[in-house]
């Protein structure tokens, strides 16, 4: 298993979802968490 990392060299952790209001409903979008606390859009 490949370990992911950012920028910064700091590596991926896990999945985490944010609660984003779009035309009146709630989605949930994937971001990526990283060790030094940064997030990133999950494609």
């Amino acid at each position: 298993m490949c370990t992911k990392y950012n920028r910064n060299n700091s590596p991926f952790v896990r999945i985490v979802y944010s609660k984003v209001k779009v035309n009146g409903k709630v989605e949930l979008v994937p971001l990526e968490l990283y060790a030094d606390g940064s997030v990133k859009k999950a494609v």
